[in-house]
């Protein structure tokens, strides 16, 4: 960080710090907590409905907003990295900049994302990047629910459904501004604002505007990078030859990121009605080598999603209603594209779009002290125009086709035009006092691929005031989207001015694709061993069916758009697998009064599978995956000062190539990282001061990237950032 920045954001805080009246923002006084009243904290994702975190059927974690605050969380992807049965990826696929990798299953596809129970996921689950996009600095708490949930929501609640639940106006400050700056040209602002409209009315305001301008990588990993020689000379000796691009090439390093997210929620008694609307850039250059990839900030994806629900709760007898409605559009800017050996380094053009009109209506009610029920049926339209090839030009209109990058070849446009319907019902029983059975079920029927049903059971049981066991089954489905289904890479050549074209390689659409399934068992447990100590353990088997995977397993040639291709493969249902594995914590928190707290988790994560596809029929070791996690993390509030050091530690990585002439995977190195945030409340009235330190250790590590030895123009694995520091101000006035 410059000199000059130092000063911008210091001088940022004495301008805010004028002596206005206020609310000095202080440590809450914990001094009679307990992990039992953690263990207590409302969550309504388990089961749509509020419950107590220990008695919801299913393994939940909560991440609240004093943790939110201490341990300096920005985005999203700072949130999952530092839990236990996540790995987050950054940089191992232009398409999926920030890959999540849950219970040892990857995809960050298979991830549903709501926000105060509203999907914020795209509509049609076509690639978005997890950024600073979503408004994590105006989070009450974000509830993890783990394991297949498509038994209360649909499609795509395959490895996790993460639920965003933002504060209320009232529960915190009615003003809350943020500003930060770090290395390597990092910005971070972000704002809220809750104000009462009447007796009976509340709106809420907030927004963030994050950019970065990113380390340059080359000089942390000169062997990787080799100095730029390609960019700086204009010529790059890829895998296909040499090649000199006529578009202008820039010698320096530049994979910019930026990312925003505005946010407005209005409640009036029972009414309510929100407007969420995020945008994201990433560089589509990592991970290819620098002689096969343009590490130039002209390569990058941005993506734009505005979702907008209005909801109505009103009473029924004994019965709570509760009606939505849900408008979503998702678009990828036509000024998208890659610069790589597959462009022969030029630039292309790609473009999507997707949108969803949805109604739900669901109804609760008690039928007895002991019974309850939830049901519900929901009406979803969708219109989709999957991503195109690379085009010459950015497209203008979905009814004017671009051509195919290098050629004159038409690119047709598909439009898909689709509705899903489904019903969902849900009972839970108190079998005895301590005692709840939950069986529920959902049923879909889409245009596209047909009918699915996922069915979900779950017994919790609390034997006594200290120990919670939980046994669960469930299932999912992970629906085949447009981007999966319709997406197609390749490209062109012509050796007579355009007369004639042939083509090496083209990965073609495949409209046929069924739903991949998952059923998985699982067991937890939580033991208090006393008001401090908690210990928890949870262990799962999955079994996954009609799993996507290329058919590429050896060359197929073919015609495609009319001309000869020597390699053409597509996307099929031939893959199966089974995951096991769990994760043994323990949790400490002891509280003081005045403002004094130590609170300490440290986890084991352990996974691992075997998986199958069809050709073959043999079973080999679940790739791209990490067998081995362990988490260390502490949070001590004292008085005015919180600090709050992370230590992860990541096993050996498992990639997909297997090695030569055996099944076993090929395997990058583990790494161990640490982040800590370092914060002083009431600096100032109403300012607080904090510092962030990314990679404290300053250590060379590597992400998995699917292709690595598999692609000849991607790296053995993902370089990552080295240390960065940021400091930062925040202001809370009531």
């Amino acid at each position: 960080m410059t000199m000059k920045t130092m000063i911008r954001v210091l001088g940022t805080a004495l301008l805010v710090a004028s002596p206005t009246r206020g609310w000095a923002q202080t440590a809450p006084d914990l001094g009679s907590v307990t992990l039992e009243d953690l263990l207590n904290i409302r969550v309504t994702t388990a089961t749509r409905s509020a419950e107590g975190l220990a008695e919801a059927p299913a393994r939940v974690q909560v991440v609240t907003s004093a943790q939110i605050r201490r341990r300096g969380y920005v985005s999203l992807a700072d949130v999952l990295k530092d839990l236990s049965d996540f790995k987050v990826d950054f940089g191992g696929d232009p398409n999926y900049p920030t890959e999540l990798t849950v219970d040892g299953t990857r995809g960050a596809s298979e991830v549903v994302l709501l926000l105060d129970g509203i999907r914020i996921s795209s509509p049609t689950n076509e690639p978005l990047a997890i950024l600073a996009n979503y408004p994590v600095h105006n989070a009450r708490q974000i509830e993890i629910v783990y394991g297949p949930a498509s038994a209360l929501y649909g499609a795509d609640a395959f490895s996790a459904v993460i639920n965003i639940i933002t504060r209320d106006v009232g529960e915190g400050p009615a003003l809350a501004l943020s500003t930060s700056a770090g290395q390597s040209g990092r910005y971070n602002e972000s704002a809220s604002y809750g104000a009462r409209l009447g007796s009976r009315a509340t709106l809420m305001l907030a927004g963030q505007a994050y950019s970065d301008r990113q380390p340059d990588l080359s000089r942390y990993y000169p062997s990787d990078f080799q100095g730029l020689a390609a960019q700086r000379s204009g010529t790059f000796q890829s895998i296909f030859g040499r090649m000199t691009p006529v578009r202008p090439v820039s010698p320096g390093f530049a994979t910019p990121q930026a990312a925003r997210s505005l946010h407005a929620a209005f409640r009036a008694g029972p009414f309510q009605a929100m407007v969420f609307h995020n945008y994201s850039r990433v560089s589509t250059t990592p991970p290819k080598t620098p002689d096969n990839g343009l590490y130039n900030a002209d390569a990058f994806y941005a993506n734009t999603l505005t979702v907008t629900a209005a909801s109505y709760t009103r009473p029924i007898g004994r019965a709570t209603s509760v009606s939505t409605l849900t408008f979503s559009r998702h678009e990828l800017d036509p000024e998208s594209g890659f610069r790589n050996v597959n462009t022969r380094m030029e630039r292309n053009y790609k473009y999507a779009y997707g949108s969803m009109a949805k109604g739900e209506e669901q109804v609760s009610w008690t039928l007895t002290p002991s019974v309850t029920m939830t049901t519900g049926a929901t009406f979803e339209r969708f219109y989709s125009v999957p991503q195109t090839a690379g085009l010459n030009e950015p497209l203008r209109s979905v009814h004017a086709p671009g051509t195919i990058l290098g050629t004159t070849i038409i690119d047709d446009i598909v439009t898909l035009r689709y509705a899903n319907s489904g019903a969902f019902g849900q009972a839970q029983y108190a079998v005895a006092p301590g005692v709840i059975f939950t069986l529920g079920a959902r049923a879909d029927y889409n245009t596209r691929y047909g009918a699915t049903f996922n069915p979900r059971v779950g017994l919790v049981a609390r034997p006594g005031g200290r120990t919670t066991l939980k046994v669960l089954y469930g299932t999912a489905f992970l629906a085949p989207s447009p981007y999966q289904a319709y997406h197609h890479y390749g490209s062109f050549s012509s050796t007579d001015g355009g007369q004639t074209y042939t083509s090496k390689f083209w990965h073609v659409p495949n409209p046929y694709l069924e739903p991949e399934e998952k059923r998985t068992v699982e067991v937890n447990l939580l033991q208090s061993l006393g008001r401090r100590v908690q210990l928890s353990a949870h262990a799962f088997y999955s079994r996954f069916d009609h799993l996507v995977e290329e058919q590429d397993h050896k060359p197929i040639a073919g015609f495609y758009r009319g001309w000869p291709v020597a390699d053409i493969d597509a996307s099929a249902n031939e893959g199966r697998s089974t995951n096991y594995g769990g994760t043994l914590a323990l949790d400490f928190l002891q509280a003081f009064d005045g403002g004094r707290s130590v609170e300490a988790r440290a986890a084991v994560t352990l996974a691992d599978g075997r998986e199958r596809d069809q050709p073959s029929d043999v079973a080999a070791p679940v790739g791209a995956m990490v067998p081995v996690q362990v988490r260390f993390q502490t949070d001590i509030d004292w008085h005015h000062w919180s600090v709050a050091p992370r230590l992860a530690l990541v096993g050996r990585q498992r990639l997909t190539a297997t090695m030569p002439g055996s099944l076993d995977r090929r395997t990058l190195d583990g790494y161990a990282t640490v982040d800590a945030n370092l914060r002083r409340r009431d600096v100032f009235r109403n300012l607080d001061l904090f510092v962030t330190v990314e990679n404290a250790l300053d250590r060379r590590y590597r992400a998995i990237n699917a292709g690595a030895y598999l692609n000849r123009d991607e790296m053995i694995g993902v370089p990552q950032n080295p240390r960065r520091l940021t400091i930062g101000v925040d202001l809370h006035v009531r």
